[in-house]
Protein backbone atom coordinates (compact mmCIF):
# COMPACT_ATOMS: atom_id res chain seq x y z
CA UNK A 1 0.00 0.00 0.00
CA UNK A 2 2.84 2.59 -1.45
CA UNK A 3 0.75 5.61 -1.14
CA UNK A 4 -1.32 4.81 2.30
CA UNK A 5 2.19 4.27 3.81
CA UNK A 6 3.41 7.69 1.74
CA UNK A 7 0.19 8.97 3.98
CA UNK A 8 1.06 8.04 7.45
CA UNK A 9 4.72 8.76 6.96
CA UNK A 10 4.01 12.35 5.44
CA UNK A 11 1.62 13.23 8.33
CA UNK A 12 5.03 13.79 10.36
CA UNK A 13 6.01 15.72 8.27
CA UNK A 14 3.13 17.61 7.17
CA UNK A 15 3.75 20.50 9.68
CA UNK A 16 6.95 21.51 7.12
CA UNK A 17 4.70 22.17 4.64
CA UNK A 18 2.47 23.87 7.17
CA UNK A 19 5.46 26.51 8.29
CA UNK A 20 6.31 26.85 4.19
CA UNK A 21 3.10 27.74 2.91
CA UNK A 22 1.58 29.97 6.26
CA UNK A 23 3.21 33.28 7.66
CA UNK A 24 1.93 32.82 11.73
CA UNK A 25 -0.56 30.02 10.70
CA UNK A 26 -1.75 30.07 14.72
CA UNK A 27 -1.38 34.56 15.12
CA UNK A 28 -3.24 35.01 11.82
CA UNK A 29 -6.00 32.78 12.55
CA UNK A 30 -6.42 33.94 16.48
CA UNK A 31 -6.11 37.74 14.05
CA UNK A 32 -8.58 39.07 11.61
CA UNK A 33 -6.52 36.85 8.63
CA UNK A 34 -7.87 33.21 7.40
CA UNK A 35 -3.60 33.04 6.51
CA UNK A 36 -1.14 34.24 3.93
CA UNK A 37 0.48 32.64 1.31
CA UNK A 38 4.37 32.35 1.53
CA UNK A 39 5.03 31.34 -2.12
CA UNK A 40 8.69 32.45 -3.37
CA UNK A 41 9.98 29.07 -3.10
CA UNK A 42 7.25 27.04 -3.22
CA UNK A 43 4.56 25.41 -5.79
CA UNK A 44 7.40 24.57 -8.18
CA UNK A 45 7.05 20.93 -8.99
CA UNK A 46 5.45 18.00 -8.91
CA UNK A 47 7.05 17.05 -5.47
CA UNK A 48 6.09 20.05 -3.78
CA UNK A 49 2.36 19.86 -4.87
CA UNK A 50 1.88 16.40 -2.96
CA UNK A 51 3.68 18.02 0.14
CA UNK A 52 1.01 20.92 -0.26
CA UNK A 53 -1.70 18.09 -0.72
CA UNK A 54 -0.74 16.39 2.23
CA UNK A 55 -0.57 19.39 4.53
CA UNK A 56 -4.35 19.57 3.30
CA UNK A 57 -5.27 16.55 5.16
CA UNK A 58 -3.38 18.00 8.07
CA UNK A 59 -6.23 19.91 9.42
CA UNK A 60 -8.49 16.52 9.14
CA UNK A 61 -6.78 14.99 12.41
CA UNK A 62 -6.76 17.80 14.68
CA UNK A 63 -10.64 17.96 13.99
CA UNK A 64 -10.97 14.46 14.89
CA UNK A 65 -8.61 13.95 17.33
CA UNK A 66 -4.78 15.39 17.60
CA UNK A 67 -5.42 19.07 18.08
CA UNK A 68 -6.98 19.96 21.68
CA UNK A 69 -8.89 18.36 24.68
CA UNK A 70 -12.22 19.47 24.30
CA UNK A 71 -12.40 18.02 20.83
CA UNK A 72 -12.38 14.34 21.09
CA UNK A 73 -13.29 13.58 17.37
CA UNK A 74 -15.60 16.49 16.05
CA UNK A 75 -18.29 14.04 15.05
CA UNK A 76 -18.64 12.98 18.48
CA UNK A 77 -19.45 16.08 19.79
CA UNK A 78 -21.57 17.50 17.42
CA UNK A 79 -23.05 14.67 16.21
CA UNK A 80 -23.83 12.38 19.14
CA UNK A 81 -23.52 14.52 22.74
CA UNK A 82 -26.72 16.28 24.32
CA UNK A 83 -28.61 13.63 22.11
CA UNK A 84 -31.10 10.81 23.34
CA UNK A 85 -27.84 8.33 22.34
CA UNK A 86 -24.93 9.97 24.49
CA UNK A 87 -24.28 12.05 27.69
CA UNK A 88 -20.86 13.72 27.83
CA UNK A 89 -19.73 11.32 30.54
CA UNK A 90 -16.34 12.58 32.22
CA UNK A 91 -15.38 11.95 36.00
CA UNK A 92 -17.95 14.09 37.01
CA UNK A 93 -20.65 16.42 35.64
CA UNK A 94 -18.36 19.64 35.78
CA UNK A 95 -15.68 18.14 34.20
CA UNK A 96 -14.72 19.39 30.84
CA UNK A 97 -16.90 22.68 30.74
CA UNK A 98 -17.28 23.00 27.36
CA UNK A 99 -18.31 19.66 26.16
CA UNK A 100 -20.87 20.16 29.61
CA UNK A 101 -22.39 22.64 27.47
CA UNK A 102 -23.49 21.03 24.80
CA UNK A 103 -24.41 18.26 26.68
CA UNK A 104 -27.04 20.61 28.41
CA UNK A 105 -27.38 22.84 25.28
CA UNK A 106 -26.21 26.16 27.20
CA UNK A 107 -23.10 26.34 24.88
CA UNK A 108 -21.70 30.21 25.58
CA UNK A 109 -20.70 31.94 22.27
CA UNK A 110 -17.01 31.77 24.21
CA UNK A 111 -16.96 27.92 23.82
CA UNK A 112 -13.81 26.56 22.91
CA UNK A 113 -14.86 23.71 20.90
CA UNK A 114 -16.79 25.98 18.52
CA UNK A 115 -13.69 28.16 18.25
CA UNK A 116 -11.24 25.67 17.43
CA UNK A 117 -13.62 23.73 15.08
CA UNK A 118 -13.86 27.54 13.30
CA UNK A 119 -10.73 28.18 12.93
CA UNK A 120 -9.04 24.68 11.96
CA UNK A 121 -11.64 24.41 9.27
CA UNK A 122 -10.68 27.26 7.82
CA UNK A 123 -6.75 26.50 8.17
CA UNK A 124 -7.69 23.32 5.83
CA UNK A 125 -9.68 25.43 3.56
CA UNK A 126 -7.10 27.94 3.23
CA UNK A 127 -4.47 24.57 2.60
CA UNK A 128 -6.57 23.53 -0.12
CA UNK A 129 -6.46 26.72 -1.73
CA UNK A 130 -3.38 27.03 -2.26
CA UNK A 131 -3.87 24.21 -4.06
CA UNK A 132 -5.98 24.93 -5.83
CA UNK A 133 -4.75 28.36 -6.56
CA UNK A 134 -1.03 27.55 -7.55
CA UNK A 135 -0.70 24.06 -8.50
CA UNK A 136 -2.16 24.43 -12.00
CA UNK A 137 1.08 26.63 -12.56
CA UNK A 138 3.11 23.60 -12.12
CA UNK A 139 4.68 21.27 -14.83
CA UNK A 140 3.96 17.71 -14.84
CA UNK A 141 4.57 14.69 -16.41
CA UNK A 142 1.64 12.92 -15.52
CA UNK A 143 -1.11 15.03 -16.05
CA UNK A 144 -3.53 12.48 -14.89
CA UNK A 145 -1.80 13.06 -11.07
CA UNK A 146 -2.10 16.97 -11.60
CA UNK A 147 -6.00 16.67 -12.57
CA UNK A 148 -6.30 13.94 -9.04
CA UNK A 149 -4.00 16.67 -6.88
CA UNK A 150 -6.21 19.59 -7.74
CA UNK A 151 -9.72 17.13 -7.34
CA UNK A 152 -8.45 15.79 -4.08
CA UNK A 153 -7.88 19.59 -2.38
CA UNK A 154 -11.88 19.91 -3.67
CA UNK A 155 -12.52 17.21 -2.00
CA UNK A 156 -11.03 18.57 1.12
CA UNK A 157 -12.10 21.53 1.19
CA UNK A 158 -15.74 20.70 0.49
CA UNK A 159 -15.23 18.11 3.55
CA UNK A 160 -14.51 21.34 5.80
CA UNK A 161 -17.21 23.37 4.51
CA UNK A 162 -19.78 21.00 5.15
CA UNK A 163 -18.37 20.04 8.86
CA UNK A 164 -18.87 24.13 9.16
CA UNK A 165 -22.37 24.17 7.63
CA UNK A 166 -23.16 21.89 9.66
CA UNK A 167 -22.39 23.48 12.74
CA UNK A 168 -22.93 26.82 12.82
CA UNK A 169 -25.35 27.15 9.20
CA UNK A 170 -24.00 29.42 6.25
CA UNK A 171 -20.38 30.59 6.83
CA UNK A 172 -18.55 32.46 4.53
CA UNK A 173 -17.41 31.34 1.33
CA UNK A 174 -13.56 31.80 0.85
CA UNK A 175 -12.36 30.18 -2.75
CA UNK A 176 -8.92 31.60 -2.77
CA UNK A 177 -6.07 32.88 -0.24
CA UNK A 178 -7.04 36.47 0.82
CA UNK A 179 -5.28 39.26 0.13
CA UNK A 180 -4.46 41.84 2.87
CA UNK A 181 -8.11 43.47 3.33
CA UNK A 182 -10.48 40.92 2.20
CA UNK A 183 -10.43 39.04 5.42
CA UNK A 184 -13.58 40.05 6.90
CA UNK A 185 -15.96 38.11 4.68
CA UNK A 186 -20.00 37.67 5.40
CA UNK A 187 -21.48 34.86 5.61
CA UNK A 188 -23.11 33.20 2.77
CA UNK A 189 -26.99 31.62 2.87
CA UNK A 190 -26.72 27.71 4.09
CA UNK A 191 -28.39 27.59 0.82
CA UNK A 192 -25.36 29.40 -1.25
CA UNK A 193 -22.52 27.39 1.31
CA UNK A 194 -24.07 23.84 0.40
CA UNK A 195 -23.99 24.89 -3.54
CA UNK A 196 -20.45 25.51 -3.59
CA UNK A 197 -19.85 22.34 -1.90
CA UNK A 198 -21.50 20.56 -3.94
CA UNK A 199 -19.63 22.25 -6.99
CA UNK A 200 -16.56 21.06 -5.29
CA UNK A 201 -17.79 17.44 -5.29
CA UNK A 202 -18.87 17.03 -8.92
CA UNK A 203 -14.52 18.18 -9.46
CA UNK A 204 -13.81 15.32 -7.13
CA UNK A 205 -16.72 12.48 -8.85
CA UNK A 206 -15.03 14.05 -12.17
CA UNK A 207 -11.67 13.65 -11.98
CA UNK A 208 -10.48 11.58 -9.29
CA UNK A 209 -10.31 7.61 -10.31
CA UNK A 210 -11.61 5.01 -8.22
CA UNK A 211 -9.22 3.43 -5.56
CA UNK A 212 -10.87 -0.20 -6.80
CA UNK A 213 -9.45 0.29 -9.95
CA UNK A 214 -6.07 1.84 -8.68
CA UNK A 215 -4.70 -0.67 -6.70
CA UNK A 216 -3.58 -0.98 -3.18
CA UNK A 217 -1.25 2.50 -4.08
CA UNK A 218 -4.13 4.38 -4.07
CA UNK A 219 -5.21 3.51 -0.69
CA UNK A 220 -5.45 6.71 2.21
CA UNK A 221 -6.15 9.08 -0.18
CA UNK A 222 -9.31 10.22 -1.18
CA UNK A 223 -11.11 8.67 -4.59
CA UNK A 224 -14.22 9.19 -5.95
CA UNK A 225 -16.57 6.63 -4.03
CA UNK A 226 -15.78 8.89 -1.07
CA UNK A 227 -16.82 11.86 -3.04
CA UNK A 228 -19.65 9.98 -4.44
CA UNK A 229 -20.41 9.38 -0.81
CA UNK A 230 -19.51 12.79 0.73
CA UNK A 231 -22.22 14.14 -2.37
CA UNK A 232 -24.79 11.81 -1.09
CA UNK A 233 -24.66 12.75 2.67
CA UNK A 234 -24.87 16.57 1.17
CA UNK A 235 -27.48 15.79 -0.69
CA UNK A 236 -29.23 14.00 2.05
CA UNK A 237 -29.05 17.04 4.88
CA UNK A 238 -30.57 19.34 1.69
CA UNK A 239 -33.64 16.40 0.85
CA UNK A 240 -32.56 16.33 -2.57
CA UNK A 241 -33.48 12.70 -1.99
CA UNK A 242 -32.98 11.92 -6.21
CA UNK A 243 -29.70 13.34 -6.17
CA UNK A 244 -28.98 10.55 -3.22
CA UNK A 245 -30.65 8.39 -5.45
CA UNK A 246 -28.17 9.21 -8.49
CA UNK A 247 -24.82 9.54 -7.04
CA UNK A 248 -25.97 6.54 -4.96
CA UNK A 249 -26.39 4.42 -8.06
CA UNK A 250 -22.95 5.58 -9.38
CA UNK A 251 -21.20 4.71 -5.82
CA UNK A 252 -22.74 1.54 -6.21
CA UNK A 253 -21.49 1.27 -9.77
CA UNK A 254 -17.52 1.03 -8.50
CA UNK A 255 -18.22 -2.33 -6.59
CA UNK A 256 -17.60 -1.47 -3.24
CA UNK A 257 -18.49 -4.28 -0.75
CA UNK A 258 -19.69 -4.77 3.04
CA UNK A 259 -16.89 -6.13 4.95
CA UNK A 260 -18.26 -9.64 6.39
CA UNK A 261 -17.94 -9.12 10.05
CA UNK A 262 -18.92 -6.25 11.51
CA UNK A 263 -17.47 -6.45 14.52
CA UNK A 264 -13.90 -6.24 12.38
CA UNK A 265 -14.83 -2.68 11.03
CA UNK A 266 -13.01 -0.20 13.72
CA UNK A 267 -10.02 -2.90 14.55
CA UNK A 268 -6.71 -2.41 12.13
CA UNK A 269 -7.81 -5.20 10.32
CA UNK A 270 -10.83 -3.27 9.31
CA UNK A 271 -9.00 -0.02 7.90
CA UNK A 272 -9.91 0.90 4.42
CA UNK A 273 -11.84 -2.21 4.21
CA UNK A 274 -14.05 -3.26 1.24
CA UNK A 275 -17.17 -0.92 2.54
CA UNK A 276 -14.93 1.94 3.83
CA UNK A 277 -14.88 5.00 1.35
CA UNK A 278 -13.24 7.24 3.81
CA UNK A 279 -10.77 7.22 6.65
CA UNK A 280 -8.75 9.81 8.50
CA UNK A 281 -5.21 8.58 8.92
CA UNK A 282 -3.43 8.54 12.33
CA UNK A 283 0.15 7.18 13.47
CA UNK A 284 0.73 5.85 16.95
CA UNK A 285 2.69 8.86 18.16
CA UNK A 286 2.06 10.57 21.60
CA UNK A 287 3.28 13.86 20.61
CA UNK A 288 2.09 15.04 17.60
CA UNK A 289 0.46 12.42 14.93
CA UNK A 290 -1.76 10.02 17.01
CA UNK A 291 -5.26 9.89 17.83
CA UNK A 292 -6.59 10.76 21.32
CA UNK A 293 -10.22 9.56 20.70
CA UNK A 294 -9.46 5.87 22.52
CA UNK A 295 -8.24 7.67 25.48
CA UNK A 296 -10.89 10.39 25.87
CA UNK A 297 -13.73 7.86 25.53
CA UNK A 298 -12.04 4.76 27.58
CA UNK A 299 -13.34 4.12 30.99
CA UNK A 300 -11.36 6.53 34.32
CA UNK A 301 -10.37 2.91 35.72
CA UNK A 302 -8.43 2.29 32.68
CA UNK A 303 -6.57 5.62 32.18
CA UNK A 304 -9.17 7.09 29.92
CA UNK A 305 -11.15 10.03 30.56
CA UNK A 306 -14.54 8.15 30.79
CA UNK A 307 -16.46 10.32 27.67
CA UNK A 308 -19.30 9.70 25.35
CA UNK A 309 -21.44 7.21 27.35
CA UNK A 310 -24.34 5.61 25.95
CA UNK A 311 -28.12 6.28 27.24
CA UNK A 312 -30.46 3.62 27.80
CA UNK A 313 -32.36 4.60 24.87
CA UNK A 314 -29.93 3.82 22.82
CA UNK A 315 -29.41 0.13 24.02
CA UNK A 316 -32.92 -0.33 24.38
CA UNK A 317 -32.96 0.42 20.36
CA UNK A 318 -30.84 -3.41 19.66
CA UNK A 319 -33.21 -5.76 18.93
CA UNK A 320 -32.27 -9.06 20.86
CA UNK A 321 -29.27 -10.45 20.11
CA UNK A 322 -27.95 -7.91 17.53
CA UNK A 323 -24.33 -8.40 17.36
CA UNK A 324 -23.70 -4.96 16.83
CA UNK A 325 -25.11 -3.71 20.25
CA UNK A 326 -21.71 -5.93 21.79
CA UNK A 327 -19.38 -4.63 18.81
CA UNK A 328 -20.29 -1.04 19.79
CA UNK A 329 -21.01 -0.63 23.73
CA UNK A 330 -19.79 -1.90 26.38
CA UNK A 331 -20.16 -1.63 30.46
CA UNK A 332 -17.67 -0.29 33.00
CA UNK A 333 -17.94 1.47 36.43
CA UNK A 334 -17.82 5.22 35.98
CA UNK A 335 -17.93 8.04 38.89
CA UNK A 336 -20.09 9.27 36.79
CA UNK A 337 -22.77 8.56 34.17
CA UNK A 338 -24.41 5.96 32.57
CA UNK A 339 -21.40 3.31 33.08
CA UNK A 340 -21.94 2.24 28.88
CA UNK A 341 -18.97 3.25 26.84
CA UNK A 342 -17.96 3.20 23.13
CA UNK A 343 -16.10 0.76 22.26
CA UNK A 344 -15.72 1.37 18.36
CA UNK A 345 -12.91 3.64 19.16
CA UNK A 346 -11.95 2.06 23.05
CA UNK A 347 -8.65 1.16 24.42
CA UNK A 348 -8.03 -2.96 25.09
CA UNK A 349 -9.46 -5.19 26.66
CA UNK A 350 -12.53 -3.50 25.84
CA UNK A 351 -11.55 -3.83 21.96
CA UNK A 352 -9.34 -6.36 20.39
CA UNK A 353 -7.00 -3.98 18.94
CA UNK A 354 -3.89 -3.50 21.26
CA UNK A 355 -3.57 0.03 21.78
CA UNK A 356 -0.82 1.37 23.96
CA UNK A 357 -2.71 2.42 27.40
CA UNK A 358 -0.22 5.18 27.78
CA UNK A 359 -0.70 8.72 30.24
CA UNK A 360 -0.17 10.57 26.81
CA UNK A 361 -3.84 11.99 25.42
CA UNK A 362 -2.73 11.17 21.79
CA UNK A 363 -1.51 7.56 21.12
CA UNK A 364 -3.30 5.77 18.59
CA UNK A 365 -3.10 5.01 15.35
CA UNK A 366 -6.53 3.84 14.72
CA UNK A 367 -7.86 5.65 11.95
CA UNK A 368 -11.61 7.36 11.82
CA UNK A 369 -14.08 6.15 9.80
CA UNK A 370 -15.47 8.74 8.11
CA UNK A 371 -17.58 7.08 4.86
CA UNK A 372 -18.86 3.72 5.21
CA UNK A 373 -20.72 2.02 2.70
CA UNK A 374 -23.30 0.87 5.01
CA UNK A 375 -24.07 4.48 5.48
CA UNK A 376 -24.56 4.83 1.95
CA UNK A 377 -26.91 1.84 1.50
CA UNK A 378 -29.48 3.34 4.54
CA UNK A 379 -29.26 7.37 3.00
CA UNK A 380 -29.98 5.34 -0.69
CA UNK A 381 -33.00 3.57 1.28
CA UNK A 382 -34.57 6.45 2.63
CA UNK A 383 -33.91 8.28 -0.30
CA UNK A 384 -36.18 5.94 -2.40
CA UNK A 385 -38.34 4.59 0.35
CA UNK A 386 -41.39 6.02 -0.78
CA UNK A 387 -40.84 5.47 -4.98
CA UNK A 388 -38.98 2.10 -4.78
CA UNK A 389 -40.13 0.45 -1.45
CA UNK A 390 -39.14 -2.97 -2.95
CA UNK A 391 -35.61 -1.67 -3.49
CA UNK A 392 -35.28 0.34 -0.50
CA UNK A 393 -35.93 -2.68 1.49
CA UNK A 394 -33.45 -4.42 -0.35
CA UNK A 395 -30.68 -2.24 0.63
CA UNK A 396 -31.84 -2.25 4.59
CA UNK A 397 -31.54 -5.74 4.64
CA UNK A 398 -27.96 -5.81 2.97
CA UNK A 399 -27.41 -4.03 5.87
CA UNK A 400 -29.15 -6.28 8.37
CA UNK A 401 -27.29 -9.88 6.91
CA UNK A 402 -24.40 -8.61 7.34
CA UNK A 403 -24.91 -7.40 10.99
CA UNK A 404 -26.59 -10.96 11.79
CA UNK A 405 -23.52 -12.80 10.42
CA UNK A 406 -23.13 -16.31 10.77
CA UNK A 407 -26.41 -15.94 13.55
CA UNK A 408 -29.57 -17.52 12.79
CA UNK A 409 -31.75 -16.08 10.53
CA UNK A 410 -34.28 -15.09 13.55
CA UNK A 411 -31.40 -12.58 14.56
CA UNK A 412 -31.62 -9.56 12.60
CA UNK A 413 -33.91 -10.94 10.55
CA UNK A 414 -34.71 -9.42 7.19
CA UNK A 415 -37.45 -6.71 6.85
CA UNK A 416 -40.65 -7.77 5.70
CA UNK A 417 -41.00 -7.34 1.69
CA UNK A 418 -44.43 -5.82 2.67
CA UNK A 419 -43.36 -2.98 4.46
CA UNK A 420 -43.80 0.80 2.71
CA UNK A 421 -44.77 4.41 3.80
CA UNK A 422 -44.03 5.32 7.38
CA UNK A 423 -43.59 2.26 8.82
CA UNK A 424 -40.90 1.57 6.50
CA UNK A 425 -39.10 4.72 6.84
CA UNK A 426 -39.26 3.93 10.71
CA UNK A 427 -37.65 0.72 9.87
CA UNK A 428 -34.64 2.94 8.35
CA UNK A 429 -34.43 5.28 10.73
CA UNK A 430 -33.73 2.61 13.37
CA UNK A 431 -31.34 0.97 11.22
CA UNK A 432 -29.15 4.35 10.69
CA UNK A 433 -29.51 4.14 14.85
CA UNK A 434 -27.92 0.89 15.42
CA UNK A 435 -25.53 0.41 12.76
CA UNK A 436 -24.10 4.03 12.79
CA UNK A 437 -24.30 4.74 16.68
CA UNK A 438 -21.38 6.92 17.91
CA UNK A 439 -20.02 7.43 14.36
CA UNK A 440 -21.68 11.30 14.87
CA UNK A 441 -25.05 11.10 12.80
CA UNK A 442 -27.44 11.08 15.33
CA UNK A 443 -28.11 15.00 15.94
CA UNK A 444 -28.12 15.36 12.68
CA UNK A 445 -30.40 12.78 11.96
CA UNK A 446 -32.83 13.89 13.64
CA UNK A 447 -32.73 17.64 12.87
CA UNK A 448 -32.77 16.98 8.91
CA UNK A 449 -35.96 14.84 9.84
CA UNK A 450 -37.53 17.63 12.46
CA UNK A 451 -37.81 15.16 15.03
CA UNK A 452 -34.96 16.51 17.29
CA UNK A 453 -37.55 19.02 18.94
CA UNK A 454 -39.79 15.92 20.37
CA UNK A 455 -36.70 13.93 21.22
CA UNK A 456 -34.26 16.73 22.46
CA UNK A 457 -36.45 18.92 24.43
CA UNK A 458 -36.13 16.88 27.21
CA UNK A 459 -32.51 17.63 27.54
CA UNK A 460 -32.85 21.15 26.88
CA UNK A 461 -32.75 21.50 22.85
CA UNK A 462 -34.67 24.59 21.86
CA UNK A 463 -36.11 24.41 18.59
CA UNK A 464 -35.26 27.65 16.09
CA UNK A 465 -31.85 27.66 17.87
CA UNK A 466 -29.82 24.76 18.70
CA UNK A 467 -29.88 23.27 15.16
CA UNK A 468 -26.58 25.45 15.08
CA UNK A 469 -24.37 26.61 17.05
CA UNK A 470 -23.13 30.10 18.14
CA UNK A 471 -20.14 31.55 15.93
CA UNK A 472 -17.30 32.05 18.11
CA UNK A 473 -17.33 35.49 19.88
CA UNK A 474 -13.81 35.94 18.96
CA UNK A 475 -14.36 35.84 15.28
CA UNK A 476 -17.54 38.22 15.62
CA UNK A 477 -15.64 41.10 17.14
CA UNK A 478 -12.91 40.46 14.60
CA UNK A 479 -15.13 40.96 11.74
CA UNK A 480 -16.03 44.62 13.28
CA UNK A 481 -19.54 43.22 13.04
CA UNK A 482 -19.73 41.68 9.57
CA UNK A 483 -20.22 38.06 11.29
CA UNK A 484 -23.62 37.56 12.11
CA UNK A 485 -24.38 35.79 15.13
CA UNK A 486 -26.96 32.91 15.23
CA UNK A 487 -29.70 33.26 17.72
CA UNK A 488 -27.06 33.10 21.29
Amino acid sequence: MKLYNNIKTYIKYSLLVVIITMVSCSDNLDSKSFGEPVLEDFYTNPVQAEQALIATYSSLRELYGTNFWAVMGTDMVFGEIGTDDFIKGGRTAENNAPLFERDKWAISTTNPIMAELWKVSYKGILYANLVIENVPNITFDDTERKKEILAEAHFLRAFYYLNLVNSFGGVPIIDRPLGIGEYNVPRATKEASYTFIEDDLKIAIADLPSRLSQGSDYTGRADKGAALGMMMRVSLYQNKMSQVETYGNQLFALGFELTPDYSTIFEPEGEWNSGSLFEISFLSDATASGSGIPQRVSPNSNKGGGFVQARDGLRNEYEANDPRLDATLYFSDATYGTDWYVRKYAWAPYTKYEIPTTSRSKNSSNNVRIIRLADAYLMYAEAIYSTNPAEAIKYVNKVRTRARGTALPTVVPDLLGTLSGQPLLDAIYHERRVELAGEGFRFHDLVRTGRAEALLSPYGFVEGKHEVMPIPLDQVTLSEGVLEQNNY
